[in-house]
């Protein structure tokens, strides 16, 4: 029983004791004593209970608060300077402070650094935070996104992620359930009943793979360069986008790189147009997706292709019209994805005519990109000491994984930007 409730029983007592003395006919010198010292009792008991009741209190607003060590973290993520830790591994000192305690924290979440030292996702973001409500009563903190984890903010503005490829954090061996066949309804009539169909599933497990990228600068810009953090954050963080839009659509599955949409997509689910790209034929193999796919919305519908796409169709205008085959592309639902990481085109010859690939996806949550652990960075200050610069050293451990490839996914080749 809480304290206030066994005050509060002592004081239910008190009183119906009171009124027994107080409805007495007559009331003797010994129980105005009594009576007095129960009101004495009564009083002090009543500034016991307003005490146990505040203590009480603040016991439950500090069970109700949540756990912010999660919170906490990704707060100290943000603010992980990527300049300290590369000032101080290039002078061959421990970090401290922040950086050390974060590489600590994610060693010992994710295992220690295979080749370097570990830093989070986060300090490889580049936009702003945005402020929220700081009234009164508020946390007046910033925020920025709090419903996406750091892994979707970083791939937020890639080909890979705008085109529906989901990035998530994975461990160990993860298999990836797939149904093949088997989906349907059964229709039954009152007080009868069916055995449903049968479905067939298969699995797909990711191998992990390791992407690197080399960076170099001089000691003097380590030293001098006040800007120094936002350039280190914007270039790591687009060498890294880059290189995984590359696997993402043009691996190979060869020489230790992942397989993409273009090593996966053969057979029925690829064609060569052969002739200038044209809304009508893009408009083609979009209906087939939705078909395939079982979509209702065209929106849903995702085309990626190489910014030659885009001029091409910017240039076609509809005979006496302002209007061109990208309008129309757009005005019929769908937004395009354009990136020079999606396909490389060919030479702009007679017999090229700047042919490249253009590819089909149907929603999200078909492809993935799954990361094991964070990234690790080594500074290496002496492979370079002759010209007195510093090498930076990124890896990452993903892989890509790309399912319903006969139904959700086409690819489109050989797609010309002239007749």
């Amino acid at each position: 029983m809480l304290k206030s409730q066994e005050i509060q029983l002592a004081q239910s007592k008190r009183r119906e004791k009171m009124a027994q003395i107080q409805k007495a006919s007559e009331i003797t010198e010994d129980a105005r004593t009594e009576l007095r010292s129960l009101a004495d009792a009564y009083e002090g008991a009543e500034v016991e209970l307003r005490a146990a009741l505040l203590v009480e209190g603040a016991e439950r607003d500090k069970i109700k608060e949540p756990d912010k060590a999660t919170t906490d973290f990704a707060r100290e993520c943000r603010s992980f300077e990527m300049a300290a830790m590369v000032g101080a591994m290039t002078e061959g000192k421990a970090l401290t402070g922040r950086e050390a305690e974060v590489s600590a924290e994610l060693e010992q979440r994710h295992g220690s650094g295979q080749k370097g030292l570990r830093f989070p996702w986060e300090a490889l973001e580049t936009r702003a935070d945005a402020p929220i409500d700081a009234s009164a009563g508020t946390s007046q903190e910033l925020a920025s996104r709090p419903v996406m984890n750091a892994l979707e903010r970083f791939f937020e503005a890639s080909a890979a992620g705008r085109f529906g490829v989901n990035v998530l954090q994975v461990s160990g061996v993860p298999v990836f359930p797939e149904i093949t066949d088997g989906v349907g309804l059964s229709w039954v009539a009152e007080g009868s009943g069916a055995d449903a169909e049968a479905i067939t599933t298969t699995s797909k497990t990711p191998a992990i793979k390791t992407a690197t990228g080399r960076y170099v600068l001089t000691r003097q810009a380590i030293r001098q360069n006040s800007a120094l953090e936002p350039i280190l954050r914007r270039d790591l963080s687009e060498v890294l986008r880059e290189g995984i839009d590359l696997a993402v659509f043009r691996g190979t599955g060869a020489d230790q790189q992942p397989a993409g949409f273009g090593a996966s997509l053969t057979g029925g689910r690829t064609a060569a147009l052969t002739a200038k790209a044209s809304f009508s034929a893009l408009l083609l193999r979009a209906v087939e997706i939705m078909e395939t796919a079982k979509l209702a919305d065209p929106s849903a519908v995702r085309i990626a292709g190489a910014p030659i796409l885009m001029q091409t169709l910017a240039d076609t205008l509809i005979t006496g019209t302002a209007v061109s085959e990208l309008d129309r592309l757009k005005s019929a639902g769908f937004s395009p994805v354009f990136s020079s990481q999606v396909s490389a085109r060919g030479a702009r010859d007679g017999t090229g005519k700047g042919a490249s690939t253009v590819f089909f996806g149907a929603g999200s949550n078909n492809a993935y990109v799954p990361t094991w652990g964070s990234p690790e960075l080594i500074v290496d200050p002496y492979s370079e000491s002759k010209s007195g610069k510093v090498a930076l050293t990124m890896f990452a451990f993903l892989d890509v994984l790309i399912q319903r490839t006969a139904t959700h996914f086409f690819k489109l080749t050989a797609v010309q930007d002239r007749a």
